[in-house]
């Protein structure tokens, strides 16, 4: 597997389709911070100024253009910058029914969007979730980078406009679509950009992009910095440099980080005990596992797999 779809396989990220909305000038609404979500605004008709807390920069969001705030940040949405804001949850007060249209506004201008959010599971630190800036702003062109994007943001509308046997599913699987979509455009977007974001940047690289997928297809695979840099034809110190450079970490503490990740996932999936686990991530004494585990994720392992076995016990119990 390509260390990209690993990535966004373990971002453990649900979409949630807020509302389709049709706003009337003059409109303002305000959207709170929200940790481990990430808003996402998509216009379908009219356009809108977006201020995201913390810049002093305005973004215009014109018909066909999207935003995504990825460490949910707080924004103003507002036809003009006079118009009045209201807290979204005065407007409305959780996700719309599917088929309703959210109205607001003073009976002026028409401007038609998409909100909604993606959560992250916050217990797992994730490359490309921690790599992402605070707010992508993807416009006509960049959207047309991914062929399908606007197709498929088109019939999250539809659907989400309806009342149609099986919308839910649908709906599910779409927002999940996009949102592998707009890290596919946004990579596009920025692929030249030497101030891009550091993963994002290692993975285009030819040789720390090959080492990230020989990592992710073999994590427990007993991994050194000089069998790496053999394996992308680099010196050992080439190599540890240039990892570092791009990465933000250097190559074992990325390794480490990954295992740590691989097995979180090991501890809710399977009933495999702790030195089954040590031993699929690479390492053979349980004892510096969880030595690692503690200095990755706070805690012991043995602790921190009771409490996510009983996250996953407790929905069955009430049913």
């Amino acid at each position: 597997m390509d260390s990209l779809s690993d990535v966004l396989n373990r971002a453990r990220f649900k979409g949630t389709v807020y509302c389709v909305s049709e706003f009337t000038a003059p409109w303002g609404i305000r959207l709170p911070s929200h940790e481990g979500h990430a808003a996402f605004l998509v216009m379908l008709r009219g356009g809108c100024l977006v201020s995201v807390d913390g810049s002093a920069e305005s973004r215009s969001l014109a018909s066909g253009e999207l935003i995504l705030l990825p460490h949910g940040a707080g924004c103003a949405i507002q036809d003009h910058p006079n118009s009045s804001l209201m807290p979204i949850d005065q407007i409305i007060a959780a996700p719309a029914a599917r088929g309703d249209v959210v109205r607001f506004g003073g009976g002026g201008a028409l401007t038609s969007l998409i909100m909604g959010c993606f959560e992250f599971d916050t217990r797992v630190r994730n490359p490309l979730v921690e790599s992402l800036p605070d707010v992508i702003y993807l416009k006509a062109q960049h959207l047309q980078s991914e062929p399908w994007l606007d197709s498929t943001l088109r019939m999250l509308a539809s659907e989400g406009s309806q009342i149609r046997p099986g919308s839910d599913s649908l709906i599910s699987r779409l927002t999940d679509m996009i949102f592998i979509q707009i890290i596919r455009a946004y990579i596009t977007q920025i692929k030249d950009c030497t101030e891009a974001p550091s993963w994002l940047r290692a993975l285009a690289d030819d040789q720390i992009g090959a080492a990230l997928n020989l990592i992710h297809e073999r994590p427990g695979a007993p991994w050194t910095v000089a069998s790496l840099a053999g394996a992308v034809g680099l010196s050992r110190t080439s190599f540890a440099v240039k990892f570092s450079a791009l990465v933000a970490n250097s190559p074992m503490g990325y390794l480490t980080s990954w295992r740590m990740q691989q097995a979180v996932n090991l501890m809710e999936s399977s009933e495999d005990n702790m030195a089954n686990i040590a031993r699929s991530v690479g390492y053979t004494s349980e004892a510096a596992f969880a030595k690692a585990f503690k200095r990755e994720m706070g805690g012991a392992p043995g602790a921190f797999k009771r409490r996510v076995r009983g996250m996953v016990r407790r929905p069955a119990q009430r049913s």
